[in-house]
This record gives C-alpha cells, sequence and structure tokens, in this order.
C-alpha cells in the first residue's frame, strides 16, 4: 500500500510540479518585453495595425476550421461514451471514455470563464498598437472608465490545448504512442491555434501559454478524480 501510494505521489509531483515552475516562469515574463517583442514581429507601425487581423486564411482556417475540428473529436468521443452503455465491448472504457468527454469539454470552458472575468485587453485595442485601452499586468484591476477587455487567457489556443487530455488517455491504456501523440499533438495544436491569434494581434503569446497552463491543470483533476491516478505496472 505504501509503494502504492509512492507511486501515485511521484506520478503527481511529475505532472503537478512542471506546471507550477512553468506559472513561476510566466509571472517573471511579466516584467519582460517577451509580449512586445513577439507581437511587434506582427505589427504594422507604418499603419498601426496588425496587417493579419481581417486575413480570410486565419479567420477562416486556423479560427474556424481549427475550432470545429476539435469539436467533432470532442463529439465523437462523446458519441461512444453513450454508445458504452448499449455495446459491451465499449463498457469497460466508459470511465475512460467519460474522462475524455469532461477534459474536451470542461478545459476550454475554465478558460472561457477565466476570460469572462478578466480585465485584459487584446493587443490590437491597446493603445500602443493603435487601440484605446491601457496595458494592464496580471494582477491589474480596470482603470476607471475602461471596460474590461475579457481577453486572458487565449481562448482559441484551448481548443487545442484540451487534445492534451490523449495524453492521459495513454497513460492509463498503458499505450506510449498514443501518450506521446496526445502530449505533442496538443502542445502542437494550441501552439499553431493560439500563433495564429498573435499574429492577428488578439492574443499575446503569454496569454496563450496560460491557457495550456490552465488546460493541463484542469484535465490533470479530471483524470485523478474520474480515472484514479494509478501505480506504473
Amino acid at each position: 500500500m505504501t509503494g502504492c501510494n509512492g507511486s501515485k505521489n511521484r506520478f503527481l509531483l511529475l505532472h503537478l510540479g512542471p506546471a507550477l515552475i512553468v506559472a513561476a516562469l510566466l509571472i517573471a515574463l511579466e516584467a519582460t518585453p517577451f509580449d512586445s517583442t513577439i507581437s511587434g514581429w506582427f505589427f504594422d507601425p507604418v499603419t498601426g495595425s496588425f496587417p493579419l487581423r481581417y486575413s480570410a486564411v486565419f479567420e477562416i482556417v486556423t479560427h474556424q476550421w481549427a475550432k470545429h475540428m476539435v469539436i467533432l473529436v470532442a463529439s465523437a468521443v462523446i458519441a461512444t461514451l453513450l454508445l458504452s452503455f448499449v455495446i459491451p465491448e465499449l463498457d469497460h472504457h466508459r470511465r475512460l471514455l467519460l474522462f475524455l468527454s469532461l477534459a474536451l469539454t470542461l478545459a476550454p470552458a475554465v478558460v472561457t470563464l477565466l476570460k469572462a472575468g478578466n480585465p485584459r485587453h487584446c493587443p490590437y485595442d491597446l493603445a500602443e498598437y493603435g487601440g484605446y485601452a491601457a496595458r494592464l499586468g496580471l494582477f491589474d484591476p480596470t482603470p476607471p472608465g475602461q471596460a474590461p477587455g475579457h481577453c486572458f487567457p487565449g481562448g482559441h489556443a484551448s481548443a487545442g490545448f484540451c487534445l492534451l487530455a490523449f495524453y492521459f488517455a495513454g497513460i492509463e491504456l498503458r499505450n506510449r504512442a498514443l501518450a506521446r501523440a496526445g502530449l505533442w499533438g496538443g502542445l502542437t495544436a494550441g501552439m499553431l491555434f493560439g500563433m495564429a491569434r498573435v499574429a492577428q494581434g488578439a492574443h499575446f503569446l503569454s496569454h496563450n501559454l496560460w491557457s495550456a497552463l490552465v488546460c493541463w491543470l484542469v484535465i490533470l483533476a479530471l483524470y485523478a478524480a474520474v480515472v484514479g491516478v494509478r501505480a506504473p505496472q
């Protein structure tokens, strides 16, 4: 029993420890020109705008289609979960399917809720990029007379980062290929979705990195609660 608990604790430390380090680094980045440097690559000071802001390719392919693809994946998982109640062969995967269904929906939902209560504005709304709003720090309140921006963390990136749930599915199934695909696929999708919005001036890069962190923590919590952390076999 002690060995089993030790293995579970190691699992949680392995998956929670790096997330806390990332959180500390992101807080430290607030005092650096990191975001401004990255967003500056896509900003045209001559026109005072982000040239790709209204790009049809970015709006249709990386903003709409990409999000719809993830919705299809989540819908397929939820449909499989429902089928597990009528197909006996799927019965032993029901708990895992429930975890995936919750993770693919709740991780982006939590990011959306955090955005709804956050005062930070998108880059294209900031005065330094030709907009009207003051730039706020991570813990700054909304200045008097300025409406909340609701642009932090990155919502669109969370549609990709929620795919990190398949990393934990791979762990549960003892399938290293699936775990690797879930980890790197989720990170890649989230960063691609997020960088497209950075190029459009809709987010700073740190907004998307915070989104990745939130998704990881929500998914880890759901995995522990629904599936249960198991000692390695």
